[in-house]
């Protein structure tokens, strides 16, 4: 049977402020600073059955000679 994915992707900075509700995304670029409404996003998503996936990038030392 054919299948549809709905899907959005982020890259940039999580910001959740649990008091108030509130939660962005900035994506920084050479050129500027995108802000996105990660729960508005979210919503579009609430009653479905989904995937959700979480990844961090951190820069590791390489040993040195």
């Amino acid at each position: 049977m054919a299948k549809k994915t709905n899907q959005v992707g982020f890259k940039g900075i999580l910001d959740v402020n649990f008091e108030e509700g509130r939660s962005t995304i900035t994506e920084v670029t050479k050129e500027t600073e995108y802000v996105y409404d990660f729960f508005k996003e979210l919503a579009n998503f609430n009653g479905k059955n989904v995937t959700i996936s979480i990844k961090e990038d951190n820069e590791i030392t390489p040993i040195e000679d």
